[in-house]
């Protein structure tokens, strides 16, 4: 589990709801950002936290989704010819809107593998749900490795039944993690801080670069 991984300060004073939250409220600054710059910096730092929050992060997986994106999109010419082979027009761009939106979709999971914690508990009905959604969610992109691309089908089914039987004894193993990695029910001071610093400057960018 990523709980094992986290760093140990992040799980005494970061707060699962609180992670959640700064999820939510970095999403629409991110999603609406236009900055080419801007948005590498973002992609590198969510990887970093996502690093920090005890997550592998198999880069040859999103390396691949990023070419793949700005390769299709290279194939719809547009804007400045950077150069030309044959038929085949490489536009500056198609290049900076291939590139922008694959590295948009990698950010976006890197923020996901961010906000949701394993020991996350929402309250209700609807929050037991909701976080069983999340922790079914995290621990398909952990054991993403399992798939195999010869037997997509096959390895897809062994997944998903192993987290449906881990899911019964779901809240007997949460409560165990939490006890023994102590993670924080309330964020600390400083915790608060430092997320706040880090949500409210992705509005800053935001801002900033609005034309």
């Amino acid at each position: 589990m990523s709980l094992r991984r986290q760093h140990p300060w992040m799980l005494g004073n970061i707060s699962a709801r609180l992670l959640l939250w700064a999820g939510i409220l970095v999403l629409p600054a991110y999603l609406v950002q236009s900055n080419l710059l801007v948005r590498i910096v973002q992609v590198v730092l969510f990887a970093y936290l996502a690093t920090l929050a005890g997550k592998r992060l198999q880069w040859f997986y999103f390396t691949t989704i990023i070419i793949t994106i700005t390769l299709f999109h290279l194939l719809v010419p547009s804007g400045v010819v950077l150069a030309s082979v044959g038929g085949f027009r490489l536009t500056l761009g198609a290049l900076r809107t291939g590139l922008f939106k694959a590295l948009t979709i990698v950010g976006m999971v890197f923020i996901s593998l961010v906000a949701v914690r394993a020991d996350l508990r929402l309250p209700g009905r609807f929050g037991m749900l909701l976080g069983r959604m999340f922790w079914s969610f995290e621990q398909i992109m952990e054991n993403r490795g399992e798939l195999e691309a010869r037997r997509p089908f096959l390895s897809g089914d062994r997944l998903l039944l192993s987290l449906y039987d881990r899911l019964g004894t779901m809240e007997e193993r949460h409560a165990e993690t939490q006890g023994r990695k102590a993670t924080a029910a309330t964020s600390s001071l400083s915790g608060i801080v430092i997320v706040l610093i880090i949500v409210v400057a992705q509005w800053v960018m935001l801002v900033v670069t609005l034309p």
